[in-house]
This record gives structure tokens, C-alpha cells and sequence, in this order.
């Protein structure tokens, strides 16, 4: 009986320890995955701007005063939007991985539930903030544009 026992409590204790490990190599796979995906983006934000950039000297119109405004506060725009996407992703990022870690120690469907509704509430409040940043740059880009074309307009009346 006590050799019975003995086993059965191997067996579980042996299936625990597998359960935990791959449990713990699951997180680890996740972890790296995120960081490749942060790399990823970072690496598409640095391309973004770039194009950015260039896309701003190639479309630059005639005017020489026009164009250094417009180019200068665009590129401060970009590197703006691209810096703010880098901590988006950043954020995302880890607030992922720290939810599969959540989600590893959790017991209970309750638990599981409430990490989930926390990740998802965060999620929609970064993007919303992204979503605002972006949007308050591309009003100061467009405003400047303008204002520096009414000029010109006015000088070369």
C-alpha cells in the first residue's frame, strides 16, 4: 500500500515538475517572441521615418522658406510619432509578457479573467494615447505648413 502511494505521488510530483517546466519554456518563448516583435517595429519605425524624411525633401516645393519649415517641423513630427510608437510597442510589449506570466501562477478562471480584462483595458488605453499623440503632431505639422505657405503667399504679393 505504502509503495503504491509512494508511486502515485512520484508519478504526480514527476507530471507537476513537466507541467511546470513547460509551462516556464512557454513564458520564455513568448518573452523572446515579444522581443523580436519589438525589434521588428522599432526597425519599421527607423524605416518609416527615414522614408518620412525623404518624403519630405522629394515632395519640398519651389519656395526655399516653405520647404525648411515644412521639412524641419515634419521631421520633428516624425521622430515624434516614430519615438511614441517605439514606447507603444515598448509598453505592449512588456505589459504582454507580463500577463502570460500572470496567466502561468493563475489558479482560477476568476483570475484568468480579470488579467485578461486588465491587458486589454491597458491595450485600448495605450493605443488611445498613441492615437492622440499622433494626431496632435500631425495638426502641429499641418498648421505649420500652412502658416508657412500663407507667408510666402503674402511676400510674393
Amino acid at each position: 500500500m505504502a509503495q503504491i502511494a509512494r508511486n502515485t505521488a512520484d508519478k504526480a510530483t514527476t507530471a507537476a515538475r513537466n507541467a511546470t517546466d513547460n509551462v516556464a519554456e512557454l513564458g520564455k518563448r513568448s518573452a523572446d517572441h515579444g522581443a523580436d516583435v519589438a525589434r521588428e517595429a522599432i526597425d519599421r519605425t527607423e524605416n518609416t521615418a527615414r522614408r518620412g524624411i525623404e518624403f519630405v525633401q522629394q515632395t519640398a516645393g519651389a519656395a526655399v522658406e516653405v520647404e525648411r519649415a515644412v521639412a524641419r517641423r515634419s521631421v520633428e513630427g516624425v521622430t515624434e510619432v516614430g519615438q511614441a510608437f517605439a514606447e507603444l510597442v515598448k509598453k505592449q510589449t512588456r505589459s504582454n509578457v507580463e500577463a502570460v506570466q500572470a496567466l502561468t501562477r493563475a489558479v482560477a478562471w476568476d483570475q484568468v479573467a480579470r488579467i485578461q480584462g486588465e491587458l486589454l483595458r491597458a491595450s485600448f488605453e495605450r493605443a488611445a494615447t498613441f492615437t492622440r499623440r499622433y494626431l496632435e503632431v500631425v495638426q502641429t505639422v499641418t498648421t505649420t505648413a500652412l502658416s508657412a505657405t500663407q507667408k510666402q503667399a503674402r511676400k510674393a504679393a
